[in-house]
């Protein structure tokens, strides 16, 4: 049967938050990130965040995320400065509680009063080494526990409840091969390719007369080749309880193009961005680079994975394990140090550990920003 032609519509461009943000610097990325993400600790900043962008509206709750927002981001700031002159045998583990900090701050947004409740003092993340052999990263697995800030920091990026068993495993090896920053590095350590499609054109059009929005998006027919990813298990993975997609004609035959089978309506006082974000969410995009201003975008091939993984807990995850690790299991990092592993696990704590700052960033203020250097 032949494919429908894409419908005809007006670009808005396409970004995993309907507030986008381009800053040229000429200072070094992650001080700008931690500026950022210091701002919070003012009172107002972290008042007009918590009311306007993250729709909280009681003030004992606006005063409780201030007050909480400053602590957590104040300990993650240090904890973070330390980290960055710490050697490779311990940093992972004072990066981890960096990041634990900046995950409580990111809930207490979300879910005001998060510092009250049992869950923000568990990781709800496990790892357990073993005394018997050094690890082994062909096998090595975490495992989701009692609910924890893992679970709220995965409901407060997905917006869904995390509704995972206890315990619930997840692959290391898997999650590595969703590290967009590392693929060649992972390539080199496990001999495979990165679990990845690249986005072709992805889109959001409209028609401002029918009032109807929509996405497209086009992915190479070789990576879906190469993946076995065909594509009905694609359209099931970026599908959401309101969209779903189908195929349409594609512009040329290495790409097969997609769209969503049914378009979202607005009003003139709406934005379109904003109405379509929970389609955009839906498809749990991962950010694949920056350049010139323009942010590319990959699909993660999660067919493995008992959950949906955001990008933002992929990495999460796996600077748990690594913390774990080195806590735990010296002799395991010893062993990976001079093993073909180690440029791998370098890489991560060098690359993707920075993206997940980045992440971050993004998730308090809810707007994409792309920050690139003039040099």
């Amino acid at each position: 049967m032949a494919l429908r032609k894409p419908r005809n519509g007006t670009s808005a461009g396409f970004h995993v938050y309907p507030s986008t943000n381009d800053v040229t610097t000429i200072a070094d990325p992650e001080t700008i990130l931690w500026s950022s993400i210091r701002h919070l600790c003012s009172r107002s900043v972290a008042e007009q965040i918590a009311a306007h962008v993250h729709g909280v509206r009681l003030k004992g709750d606006i005063d409780s995320v201030r007050r909480n927002l400053k602590v957590y981001i104040q300990q993650a700031a240090e904890f973070y400065e330390v980290a960055k002159s710490a050697k490779p045998n311990t940093a992972p583990l004072i990066y981890y509680y960096s990041y634990l900090n900046l995950a409580k701050a990111l809930c207490e947004l979300r879910s005001p009063r998060f510092h009250k409740r049992p869950e923000c003092y568990r990781h709800g993340i496990g790892w357990r080494p073993s005394s018997d052999y050094l690890v082994n990263l062909e096998t090595e697995k975490v495992s989701l526990t009692t609910r924890g800030v893992w679970h709220a920091l995965w409901e407060s990026f997905s917006h869904n409840k995390c509704r995972v068993a206890n315990p619930t495993k997840f692959s290391i090896k898997h999650l590595f091969s969703y590290c967009v920053e590392v693929g060649t590095e992972f390539e080199m350590a496990f001999g495979t390719r990165s679990r990845l499609v690249s986005l072709v054109d992805p889109d959001i059009l409209y028609d401002a007369a029918a009032k109807e929005a929509w996405i497209r998006f086009s992915v190479y027919r070789s990576d879906l080749q190469l993946h076995r990813f065909w594509a009905n298990a694609l359209t099931d993975a970026v599908a959401t309880p309101r969209s779903s997609y189908v195929e349409v004609r594609a512009d040329v035959h290495s790409v097969r193009t997609f769209e969503s089978k049914e378009a979202v309506k607005f009003s003139h006082s709406e934005d379109i961005p904003e109405v379509i974000q929970n389609d955009v969410r839906g498809m749990n995009v991962f950010c694949a680079y920056i350049e010139s201003g323009d942010i590319g975008y990959e699909l993660p091939v999660q067919t493995q994975l008992p959950i949906s993984m955001p990008q933002m807990m992929v990495i999460y995850s796996i600077l748990f394990w690594l913390g774990s690790l080195v806590r735990y299991d010296p002799h395991s990092v010893s062993g990976l140090m001079d093993s073909h592993y180690w440029t791998l696990l370098d890489g991560f704590m060098s690359q993707s550990r920075l993206w997940l700052l980045e992440l971050f960033e993004w998730a308090f203020y809810q707007e994409e920003t792309s920050l690139r250097l003039a040099r």
